[in-house]
C-alpha cells in the first residue's frame, strides 16, 4: 500500500500538489493530468525530492525513497564520452543486474556505442534499463513513451505486466492514453495539483472526456469569438 498524507509542493508561490491524504493498492498505476498538472512534480515528492516537511509519503508503512523505489525520470543526464555498457556499470550492483542481457534482446540497444550517438528512443532505454536493474519494489516511470517506436512501446508493455507479475508496483505517468489503457490496473487523473477522478480497468470509457474537459471548454470559447 502506498500512502500520501499532507503532501504539499509548490514552485514560488505557485502551488503545484495539495495532496492531504490518497491511497494506491498494490498494482500497476497510470498517472494522467494535462501539462502542469502536476505529475512529474508528484513522482519527484514521491521519489523524496521536493516534499514539505509535514508531507508523509509511505511504501508497506517504510517511508518511500531510494532504497524501495527506482525512479525513471523523464530527462536523463548521461555523462560525456560514456557507453550504454558503462552507464549500467553504475547499477550492477542491483539484484536485477542479470535481467540487463535478457531483456536487452529485446530493447536492441547498443551497449558498446557511446551514448552521445544514441537516438532519443535508444537513450530512454538504457535508462530503463539502469532502473530495472535496481529491481525495488516500486517502479516509477515518468513519460517512458517519449521517444519510443511502436515496438518499442509494445515491449514497455510487455515490461510492466512481467514486473506486476512479480509483485511490483509500477506508476506510469503519460500523455499516450492508449498504453496506459493497456498495461494499468487504475488510471489516476491529476487536476490543479489533485486526484480527483480514477478509472478502473475496463471502465475507462470517460478518461479522455474528464482529461479534456477543461480544455475543451477553454477551447470553445476562444473558438467561438474567432472571426470567420
Amino acid at each position: 500500500m502506498l500512502t500520501i498524507r499532507d503532501l504539499r509542493c509548490a514552485y514560488g508561490d505557485k502551488p503545484v500538489l495539495d495532496i492531504k491524504h490518497y491511497e494506491m493498492m498494490p498494482g500497476v498505476h497510470g498517472i494522467v493530468g494535462l501539462n502542469g498538472a502536476g505529475k512529474t512534480t508528484l513522482l519527484n515528492a514521491l521519489y523524496g525530492f521536493g516534499r514539505n516537511a509535514e508531507a508523509r509519503v509511505h511504501w508497506n508503512g517504510a517511508s518511500m525513497g531510494h532504497t524501495n523505489t527506482a525512479f525513471q525520470e523523464a530527462e536523463n543526464y548521461f555523462h560525456p564520452g560514456i557507453t550504454g555498457a558503462e552507464y549500467l556499470q553504475l547499477f550492477m550492483s542491483g539484484p536485477g543486474a542479470g535481467d540487463v542481457q535478457v531483456l536487452n534482446q529485446l530493447l536492441e540497444v547498443p551497449l558498446d556505442t557511446l551514448i552521445s550517438t544514441y537516438s532519443t528512443g535508444m537513450r530512454r532505454k538504457v535508462a530503463l534499463l539502469g532502473v530495472l536493474s535496481l529491481d525495488r519494489p516500486v517502479v516509477m516511470l515518468d513519460e517512458p513513451m517519449n521517444g519510443l517506436d511502436l515496438a518499442s512501446v509494445r515491449v514497455l508493455e510487455a515490461i510492466v505486466r512481467k514486473l506486476a507479475e512479480r509483485g511490483r508496483t509500477v506508476i506510469i505517468t503519460s500523455h499516450v492514453l492508449g498504453p496506459l489503457i493497456a498495461v494499468c490496473e487504475r488510471i489516476h487523473l491529476l487536476q490543479h495539483g489533485r486526484f480527483t477522478r480514477v478509472f478502473e480497468r475496463g471502465a475507462t470509457e470517460g478518461l479522455e472526456a474528464a482529461l479534456f474537459a477543461e480544455l475543451d471548454r477553454r477551447a470553445r470559447e476562444v473558438v467561438d469569438r474567432w472571426p470567420g
